[in-house]
């Protein structure tokens, strides 16, 4: 994302309800195999079809992974939680068939304090948001993220992976623009995501932004590791994504 575009005023070089509102629009289109990803998550919920828990989304953005997990898991509850006011009115208005058994949140990820007085909770789930934080800020989120879970819990998570080599940065870059491409295609039936996502700049291995603080996929493994999750892993990888998990062990 590039840092010329307009961000909000009271959070200098943050994410900006511009970029929320694009989001809205584009977001599936710019996401490479965003349904493999939904799928890969619902299949990785620590959970029964039919069983009562609590997920919480980290950046629930316009509210589709919500919204999956309420459709197929039918007596869970969700807590999503977004800094962003366009995006939070998007989730409320897809999730709003599920009444009660949803709720929404504002927060700023970058604020410990968000995890406090929260009850156990059988999976965290996010979406393109932890690349916000650096790799301190990743490090003590799954530390505290691990505190919150109930035993044989999870935290799944899809995001932007930072490339190990020069190599890897240009080849995430045209993969990610290709699937861009195909995709604006595919779901709009023309070229204008791929257009905005050239034209604004938003390929972050071509156009590094200061608010983009990627880690790399061995770090953040071994960080979950350190965390104390198990059976952590990359789960599905494609144009610089990957979706990544881990487990807290279960009671004894």
């Amino acid at each position: 994302m590039d840092e010329g575009k307009n961000r909000a005023v009271d959070v200098p070089g943050a994410w900006g309800e511009d970029d929320s509102r694009v989001f809205v629009e584009f977001g599936r289109a710019m996401v490479p195999g965003r349904e493999e990803i939904e799928r890969t998550l619902l299949d990785l919920i620590p959970a029964d079809p039919d069983e009562p828990f609590l997920a919480v989304e980290i950046g629930t953005g316009a509210g589709w992974l919500s919204a999956a997990v309420l459709r197929e898991f039918p007596e869970s509850r969700v807590l999503g939680l977004d800094g962003s006011p366009d995006m939070l009115r998007a989730a409320a208005e897809r999730i709003a068939p599920y009444g009660d058994r949803a709720e929404l949140r504002r927060f700023r990820l970058e604020e410990p304090s968000w995890t406090d007085g929260l009850p156990p909770v059988r999976v965290f789930l996010s979406s393109l948001v932890l690349h916000h934080l650096d790799g301190g800020g990743k490090q003590d989120l799954f530390a505290r993220l691990f505190d919150r879970l109930e035993p044989g819990g999870a935290l799944l998570f899809a995001d932007v992976m930072a490339p190990r080599t020069e190599r890897a940065r240009g080849y995430f870059a045209a993969a990610w623009e290709e699937e861009i491409r195909n995709r604006s295609l595919e779901i709009h039936g023309d070229a204008r995501a791929h257009e905005f996502f050239v034209r604004e700049r938003w390929n972050i291995y071509q156009y590094p932004d200061p608010i983009d603080t990627p880690s790399t996929l061995p770090e953040q493994l071994r960080w979950m590791e350190e965390a104390g999750f198990e059976g952590v892993d990359a789960f599905w990888a494609r144009a610089g994504h990957a979706l990544l998990g881990g487990f807290r062990p279960g009671a004894a």
